[in-house]
């Protein structure tokens, strides 16, 4: 499944900031005012964030990958095409006609 930017984006503010800032408020206030369960969210908020940095991680790595392909065709097809466009002009020996 390919994400779009804005997605990516969300995803990402999500994973890298919201959720660890979120769990950490948490159980800082839960430790100030004996709120429940402040280690519990701090670590379920670790978790999912780590889920969620690893997933986008994988959706970047593939992503790479496929411009990299796409970069490689164009650089085969330009220098086909050029090799093409050299034989037209010279004759297909490389060697200039002079």
């Amino acid at each position: 499944m390919k994400l779009n930017n804005k997605a990516y984006d969300i995803l990402k503010w999500v994973a890298l900031i919201a959720l660890d800032a979120l769990g950490v408020c948490y159980k800082t206030l839960a430790t100030i005012w004996a709120w429940p369960f402040g280690d519990e969210i701090l670590a379920t908020c670790t978790a999912v964030s780590l889920c969620i940095g690893a997933l986008i991680g994988i959706s970047t790595a593939q992503y790479n990958h496929e411009r990299a392909v796409d970069n490689e065709q164009c650089y085969v097809r330009a220098v086909t095409e050029a090799n093409e466009l050299r034989d037209k002009l010279y004759g297909g020996d490389g060697e200039s006609n002079d």
